[in-house]
């Protein structure tokens, strides 16, 4: 039987490689790409076509300022016909050596991409990873952006990623390209401070705009740039300092306060130090590895945003306290001053559905977490406390898990609690806080649970149909063997829930397979209705053996048919 089209694209889109940080060579990428999929393309005429779609919807130029070194399928593409596939194209420097405009321009039209129109392109993607573009010859770097506004027509996103950028101005040369396009251009995605060369009229047409590192390095002065609020539907403003952030906007000419009137999304993620990137502000979400150094670095001083700035990110000097009377998802990471006070500037957003919170404890006090102002709109919610908690953390962890689950309308939740011990630091999870959650229908949750606890949640939650769970510390079982010959001796467990048909589990550290298989099985046997379940890539095949056994054994005779259509699968990490 034949696999369906859109079933062999999606395969052939998850297996061969995308990222183009993975590799070490700037050929690299493009070499492993090619290795995969014109092999595959040979397989039969409907593999070629799926194949081809895959190959040539991207266009790939990746250079070495260091040699001449450089790797690319623009040429692939325009000698096989097949120009009018490209969709996107990513253009990758990198290098020690800093690189002239006109240089640039020799090695893209090498690559065969200046000369010809690729008229469905629509994205153009710049990651830079070498030293600066040098700048001194203007008329260079006007020749090098008309050249590729005229090869790109029909470009509305552009996403430029700076990786070696100190927080400096000027280090965007695609601003004559901006400017060029500013009329058709829909999204903008900088890795640098706001640029300054561009007008705010320039940047009318932008509705989604994601700035990181904006750290003000130099203030903004009389007449500087700042972007229009009411075209905006889409922002995102990553290592903004918490003091000023609203003097980024202006309103239109007459306006008497900031109006965001179109935004739907909002994320903020506020300065904090990282200790992996000395004297420079960090740009990692929240949610990643990195070590937050204390509060009382110098560097606060030398940016003028200390912690104790004043309350300036609750209004603008010029317009007062903004407006988001469209937003739907607000997103606010590593706020640094009153959470609570910060979060009731949009208490006046009525269609806001969805809130993610997440920081240090510190950060996250449980009281500003009393999210009433929000009911009864509020819908999903997703809050993470960074880093390990420790048992001196008990009653913080408690309180913040009477206020989360004290939103009665919630229907997503998302939560993560982590023990640097586990549940051997003495927390324990007790089910009793979802009592008031029962319109819950998606739960991820990440705290240490013992397995009375799982079940005890599952009854007080009857909308259920989705559950993660995330560091389960459950009581081993040496053999399946042993924990059929368990169930065959015990009374018919009642059903812990009739409404949840996903569950995925990742135990904690240690558990294994004898940890997985023991509260697995039990629940298994206790979820009617259940049908996909996903754990560590560790405990599939174990898993799918036990569910096996416990079929064969009889002891779930009345569930047999529902035991052998579970899928066991691999949960994606």
């Amino acid at each position: 039987m034949e696999l369906p089209d859109d079933v062999l694209k999606l395969i052939l889109e998850k297996e061969q490689p995308v990222s183009l940080d993975q590799y070490s060579t700037p050929a690299a990428a493009i070499q492993q790409r090619l290795q995969w999929l014109i092999p595959a393309a040979s397989v039969s005429r409907r593999w070629r076509s799926a194949c081809e779609a895959q190959l040539y919807r991207t266009l790939l130029v990746q250079i070495d300022t260091d040699s001449a070194q450089m790797a690319s399928n623009v040429a692939l593409a325009l000698a096989n016909g097949k120009a009018g596939r490209a969709r996107q194209l990513c253009i990758c420097i990198s290098g020690l050596a800093a690189i002239e405009p006109a240089e640039l321009q020799r090695r893209l039209g090498e690559a065969g991409l200046l000369g010809t129109v690729w008229a469905g392109v629509g994205r153009l993607h710049v990651t830079q990873q070498s030293q600066e573009l040098r700048r001194r010859d203007a008329r260079a770097l006007g020749r090098l952006n008309a050249q590729l506004a005229q090869a790109l027509p029909g470009l509305q996103h552009v996403a430029f990623g700076d990786l070696l950028t100190r927080h400096t101005y000027g280090r965007v040369w695609l601003e004559p390209l901006l400017r060029q396009r500013q009329h058709a251009l829909r999204s903008l995605r900088v890795f640098s401070d706001v640029l300054p060369r561009l007008r705010p009229s320039e940047l009318v047409a932008i509705q989604r705009l994601h700035i990181d590192g904006v750290t003000f390095r130099r203030p903004l002065r009389p007449g500087a740039l700042r972007l229009l609020a009411d075209s905006l539907q889409e922002l995102t403003l990553c290592s903004v300092p918490h003091d000023g952030v609203w003097e980024l906007f202006a309103s239109p000419p007459g306006a008497q306060e900031l109006v965001f009137a179109q935004l739907r999304r909002l994320e903020l993620v506020f300065y904090w130090e990282s200790s992996l990137v000395p004297q420079a502000r960090s740009i990692a979400r929240a949610d990643g590895d990195f070590e937050p150094k204390s509060s009382s670095s110098s560097s606060d001083e030398d940016y003028g945003h200390g912690k104790g700035s004043g309350p300036g990110y609750m209004a603008s000097t010029i317009y007062g306290r903004p407006r988001f009377p469209e937003l739907r998802a607000l997103e606010v990471r590593r706020f640094p001053g009153q959470l609570g006070q910060f979060l009731e500037l949009f208490a006046g957003s009525p269609h806001l559905r969805r809130l993610v919170l997440a920081g240090l404890s510190g950060e996250l006090p449980a009281a500003a977490l009393d999210l009433a102002q929000f009911r009864p709109r509020l819908l999903a919610l997703s809050v993470r406390v960074v880093g390990a908690l420790q048992p001196a953390d008990h009653t913080y962890a408690h309180a913040l898990l009477g206020q989360v689950f004290a939103t009665a309308e919630l229907q997503q939740l998302s939560l993560s609690l982590w023990f640097a011990r586990g549940r051997q630091s003495g927390f324990e999870f007790a089910p009793e806080y979802t009592q008031l959650a029962g319109a819950l229908r998606t739960l991820r949750l990440v705290a240490p649970l013992g397995e009375a606890a799982v079940a005890g949640l599952l009854r007080q939650l009857p909308r259920l149909t989705d559950l993660a769970l995330e560091e389960l510390d459950p009581e081993p079982v040496p053999s399946v063997a042993l924990l059929i010959q368990r169930l065959r001796g015990a009374p018919p467990a009642a059903p812990a829930s009739t409404s949840l048909v996903r569950l995925s589990v990742l135990c904690a550290e240690g558990a294994g397979a004898a940890g997985h298989r023991g509260l697995l099985l039990r629940l298994v046997c206790a979820l009617p209705r259940l049908y996909a379940l996903r754990v560590a890539a560790d405990a599939v095949a174990e898993l799918r053996k036990a569910v096996r056994a416990l079929v064969t054994s009889g002891v779930a005779a009345q569930q047999a048919a529902q035991l052998q259509g579970i899928r066991v699968a691999e949960l994606e990490l």
